[in-house]
C-alpha cells in the first residue's frame, strides 16, 4: 500500500511537471527537480531528496560472471527484461536475459562492472521517471 501511494505521488508530480506554459517552458530536468541531469548515454541523475523518497535499495556488484538479484528488481516491457544500474550517481537501464529460479534472477552482462550498484527495490519507479524524461518513443515501436 505504501509503494502504491508513492507511485501515485510520483505519477501526479510527473503530471504536474508535464503541464508547461507555452512561454518560458519548464524542463523536466535541472536544479531543484527530481532529475537533476539526464543524457541518453549516461541515464538519469536523481536528486538526494528523490532518492530518499523513492526508497530505492541497491546491491553492490563485486564480480560480473554471474549476478543474482531478486526477480522483483527486473523491469519488463514489451519482450525485454532490464535492470537499473547505478554508476557514479547515474541510473541507467541495462537490458538482461535473466533465468528465474526461486524468485531470484540469474544473469550476466558486459554493461555491469564491479563497483556498480543494481537497484533491487522500487526499480519500476525509475522506469516511470525514465519514460517521462526521455519519452515513450522507445516503447512505442512494437515488432
Amino acid at each position: 500500500m505504501k509503494n502504491l501511494a508513492i507511485l501515485i505521488a510520483i505519477l501526479l508530480s510527473l503530471y504536474a511537471f508535464s503541464e508547461e506554459a507555452e512561454e518560458g517552458k519548464k524542463g523536466r530536468v535541472g536544479p531543484g527537480k527530481a532529475v537533476i541531469e539526464a543524457t541518453e548515454k549516461d541515464g538519469l541523475k536523481l536528486s538526494e531528496k528523490a532518492l530518499l523518497n523513492l526508497e530505492l535499495e541497491f546491491v553492490t556488484v563485486t564480480k560480473t560472471q554471474s549476478l543474482v538479484i531478486p526477480s522483483a528488481a527486473i523491469v519488463e516491457f514489451q519482450d525485454f527484461s532490464a535492470i537499473y544500474r547505478e554508476r557514479a550517481g547515474w541510473l541507467k537501464m541495462v537490458e538482461i536475459t535473466p533465468v528465474i529460479r526461486d524468485k531470484m534472477a540469474h544473469f550476466s552482462s558486459k554493461d555491469i562492472l564491479p563497483g556498480d550498484r543494481i537497484v533491487t527495490k522500487n526499480s519500476g519507479f525509475i522506469r516511470v521517471i525514465d519514460l517521462d524524461v526521455f519519452g515513450p518513443e522507445a516503447d512505442a515501436c512494437a515488432d
